[in-house]
């Protein structure tokens, strides 16, 4: 019994001592790593040697083509369109006809006004001849006056000798009443004369002035380009009738040309500021990157402004004549010039101040001015102004983790 009792214990205690000793003898017989050596993380980047030059920034700003003398000709009067003689987009010299509207409904008018100009004249002639026979009349019934007053005066004398009777008197007196009557009226007809004759000069210029309007729609009925122009509109054809006032066509002149581009804000005040010193500020456009860019002169400023800005006006040289009302165009605004800057991509900037130089093998940040932007080989680049010397070199590969003390490697020497 005893022994069943200690055969209980000895196993158990055997396998756990024979265990033990396999776990122990397994690690002491386990290969050996060597220590794991933790490295630096060098990071490749590449440089630009700082170069101090006097450069300009620019501003890219969009603007459309306008033309500041377009004319849109309408029709004088009603009637029909005899002649189109050009077509929308087409290019007209000076003097050239355009359209031409029908000479009899043109000729009408003229023929009315000058009828009633000669019945206006004739009228006002009427008037004098009218104003010299009451003129005469008046006088006329004047002296008429004085012999009925000499008879009143003779009948009473008359009467007190008892030579004629009280009724003879009274019909004496009857006959001068009846003729001072008469004497007012000759007096009043001489003296309308005078409004009489105002109101048919009048008659007289209004006719005038009316045969002048129609001699000079007559003229205005066939459009003619008064500059060398490019045709706009043509709004009629050939046999429409239209109204006075319809438009026929639209044309603008060839040198009118100019672009109109917003300036935002915050660049205001130095533009207009430059412009009042009498500075020349133009902008530079490229049609093509292969094509050298074309200068732009700044004519004028707009004389109202909106919450995003105002609007520039750029005079357009002889070399882009052809181009159109309604193009738009992108074009960099020539900054003033400032000595001792340094252009570097943005990818070299961090932030709107900041960015690294490499010193040895670490980077160290350099705080910085930023001025304007810059074209490059066709990319935009920043405009700075530096602290450091000229001939430092500038990382111009944007780390995301970059930092004053970052280890790295210069492209050029990694090669």
């Amino acid at each position: 019994m005893w022994m069943k009792k200690i055969k209980q214990i000895v196993i158990p205690v055997g396998i756990l001592v024979v265990a033990v000793a396999l776990f122990s003898y397994m690690k002491s017989t386990k290969p050996q790593q060597p220590p794991v050596e933790v490295k630096e993380k060098v990071w490749l980047v590449e440089t630009l040697n700082a170069r101090f030059e006097s450069l300009a920034p620019v501003q890219r700003l969009y603007g459309q083509v306008e033309s500041r003398s377009s004319v849109s000709a309408a029709a004088p009067i009603t009637g029909v369109v005899d002649e189109v003689l050009v077509k929308e987009g087409q290019q007209v010299k000076a003097g050239q006809r355009l359209i031409a509207m029908n000479a009899l409904d043109l000729q009408l008018p003229v023929q009315q006004a000058k009828a009633e100009l000669a019945d206006a004249q004739a009228q006002l002639r009427l008037e004098k001849l009218a104003y010299e026979a009451n003129v005469q009349r008046l006088a006329h019934e004047k002296k008429v006056l004085e012999f009925k007053r000499s008879d009143v005066v003779r009948t009473r004398e008359l009467l007190k000798k008892d030579l004629v009777s009280v009724s003879s008197l009274e019909l004496s007196k009857e006959a001068l009443a009846k003729q001072e009557y008469t004497v007012v009226g000759a007096q009043q007809a001489v003296e309308e004369h005078q409004l009489k004759g105002e109101q048919y000069r009048a008659r007289v210029e209004k006719a005038k002035a009316a045969l002048k309007q129609a001699q000079l729609n007559l003229k205005r009925g066939t459009v003619v380009a008064p500059y060398d122009a490019r045709i706009a509109k043509v709004a009629v054809s050939a046999g429409d009738r239209v109204n006075a006032g319809a438009l026929l066509v639209e044309y603008y002149a060839l040198d009118s040309l100019e672009l109109r581009a917003k300036l935002p804000v915050m660049d205001f005040a130095g533009v207009h500021r430059r412009l009042q010193a009498g500075e020349v500020v133009s902008a530079l456009y490229r049609a093509d990157s292969n094509e050298a860019p074309q200068e732009l002169v700044v004519d004028r400023m707009a004389g109202e402004a909106s919450t995003s800005g105002v609007d520039l006006f750029f005079a357009l040289p002889q070399t882009l004549q052809a181009k159109r009302p309604g193009d738009l165009m992108e074009v960099e605004l020539q900054g003033p010039v400032y000595d001792d800057v340094v252009a570097v991509p943005y990818s070299a900037i961090y932030g709107n101040d900041r960015l690294y130089l490499v010193e040895g093998d670490r980077l160290r940040a350099e705080q910085v001015e930023i001025l304007g932007d810059l074209t490059v080989d066709g990319g935009l680049w920043a405009l700075i102004k530096p602290e450091f010397k000229e001939g430092s070199r500038i990382c111009v590969t944007h780390l995301p983790n970059a930092v004053t003390g970052l280890k790295v490697k210069v492209a050029e020497e990694a090669s």
